[in-house]
């Protein structure tokens, strides 16, 4: 990651190593968690744990590590990000990450920045995806999606995987409108959003059995 955020209003994800990520570290033999060395397996349960925990959908934490690490916790980027998340040296200090290349640390760290940044940008996964792969700065300089191919094709192709259907990606901007409730609540689903039409862009579904950020429904 460059820059790194709950569950917010308006909603707008990849998969696959982004262009930075290219020249990581090869992948380590053994990947350690809480001291014990674990599979791909036990990082995406790592993954699914934690993002429960700060309220994050499981399934988009989990196409933000692909993108980012391919799930190799020693991963280094040439621009110096580091692990699972591939937090940068700032950002890890500011989390107060102490070693970005254990999995738990690195992983809680991540979901932390990745559901502020969603708060953020009230909810619009694109820009918040975008401010996490080219930082906040870039986000707030060209007022919405920097025009850079590796951020476009990052955010695009994280909302592919996890939405499971072509993404479109369309030219958001920050903005602030009013919040809308649409549906029922006593039904048990609803959609809050701040932006018009009926893009998955611009939504963050609930549902009665509770909900995470970033959730598209079952």
């Amino acid at each position: 990651m460059r820059n790194l955020g709950l569950f917010g209003l308006s909603l707008a994800v990849v998969v696959g190593l982004t262009p930075g990520f290219a020249g990581a570290s090869a992948p380590p033999e053994g990947r350690s968690i809480g001291g014990r060395t674990s599979s791909r397996a036990d990082l995406r349960s790592l993954v699914d744990r934690l993002s429960r925990q700060e309220g994050l959908d499981p399934r988009l934490v989990d196409a933000l590590v692909r993108a980012e690490s391919d799930y190799n916790p020693s991963a280094l980027s040439k621009k110096g990000a580091m692990g699972l998340m591939q937090l940068m040296p700032q950002t890890a200090r500011r989390l107060n990450v102490d070693d970005p290349f254990d999995p738990e640390q690195n992983v809680r760290g991540g979901v932390r920045e990745f559901s502020r940044l969603i708060t953020r940008y009230s909810g619009n996964l694109s820009l918040a995806l975008a401010a996490y792969n080219a930082g906040e700065g870039a986000v707030s300089r060209y007022q919405g999606i920097p025009p850079f191919r590796e951020t476009r094709q990052y955010v695009s192709r994280i909302m592919e995987t996890y939405t499971g259907r072509p993404y479109r990606l369309g030219s958001y901007r920050v903005k602030r409108s009013p919040v809308r409730l649409q549906g029922d609540l006593a039904s048990g689903t609803a959609l809050i959003s701040n932006v018009g039409g009926s893009g998955l862009s611009g939504h963050i579904s609930i549902s009665s059995g509770g909900s995470l950020g970033g959730g598209f429904g079952k």
